[in-house]
């Protein structure tokens, strides 16, 4: 019973995220999601309120499927099973931080001027960034990886083999400049984030689609 209700609210939460991401980036403002990062729209979105409520349903999100990966009986008593359902926490944490503590500059130039207080909050802000991102990315690559190691079906290793390369896939979309090898779209910050974040979304979606058949048909073996 506790595994369904965890899966209900996971996929529940991972659908809605995007969308009301979406919807907080709507109406009229100056920013441009091309350029603008999502923490920008958060901290100056007319509708920022949806964009900081798309941030912690993603961190419900993680949780429970922090938690189902835990939960699954034939996995549960593996250490690195437990590792990644603690990257998952680690990065949900990292959401929760985010939106607490919203940016307050897009440049080190600007902050410096506006204080300690607002070098305080930017801190925070930046960590709790590091702290989602690089634990997703640690997450999923980990995850695909227990998955692939104790399954002996191969549609199921062919797709975990996916969600652990989603993982470095992620950080290759924030970190390269591919935007500026794509003729209609510049090297763009926001581009590259979004893109990034869509990835580690669509690997949190597969991933979750494993674990729970994996657990259904009893796939996974000790």
């Amino acid at each position: 019973m506790s595994f369904r209700i965890t899966k209900i609210i996971a996929w529940l939460t991972l659908i809605l995220a995007p969308i009301v991401m979406v919807m907080g980036h709507l109406g009229e403002h100056e920013l441009r999601w091309k350029y603008n990062y999502i923490s920008t729209f958060a901290a100056s979105a007319p509708k920022d309120y949806l964009i900081t409520a798309a941030i912690l349903l993603s961190a419900v999100s993680l949780v429970c499927i922090g938690v189902l990966f835990s939960l699954c009986s034939p996995v549960k008593h593996s250490i690195v099973s437990q590792i990644s359902s603690m990257l998952f926490g680690i990065s949900a944490s990292g959401l929760v931080v985010l939106a607490r503590y919203e940016e307050r500059a897009i440049d080190v130039n600007r902050l410096k001027k506006m204080g300690y207080a607002a070098i305080r909050t930017q801190s925070f802000h930046d960590t709790g960034l590091l702290l989602f991102f690089y634990g997703a990315v640690l997450a999923l690559l980990l995850s695909g990886f227990v998955v692939i190691l104790q399954t002996s079906n191969w549609f199921y290793r062919i797709n975990a083999l996916i969600i652990s390369i989603f993982g470095p896939l992620a950080y290759i979309a924030l970190a390269s400049a591919w935007p500026k090898y794509v003729t209609f779209i510049d090297n763009s910050a926001g581009v590259k984030q979004r893109a990034a974040f869509l990835i580690l979304w669509l690997g949190s979606i597969l991933l979750l689609f494993v674990r729970s058949r994996s657990y259904k048909t009893s796939l996974l073996t000790n």
